[in-house]
């Protein structure tokens, strides 16, 4: 999934919590949904940030030859 495609689907979320007409336990259910997606959400974001450090460590020539992350990266 992309982070494009993560945006489109935490937007459904945030419509899905807003929209009018719903019941508690139908809100409850879907706050739980929307609550299990943030969270993976937020695991996606941490991954992607932990590559952009590595790419520009790499790219800066910091990384040292051998280094553990290039294990974890690759």
């Amino acid at each position: 999934m992309t982070l494009i495609e993560l945006q489109k689907k935490l937007g459904e979320q945030i419509e899905l919590l807003t929209a009018e007409g719903k019941t508690w336990a139908e809100k409850k259910n879907i706050s739980e949904n929307a609550m299990v997606i943030a969270s993976m959400a937020k695991q996606m974001i941490n991954n992607a940030d932990v590559m952009l450090r590595y790419e520009k460590l790499e790219a800066d020539k910091k990384l040292k030859a051998g280094s553990s992350i290039s294990e974890v990266v690759k």
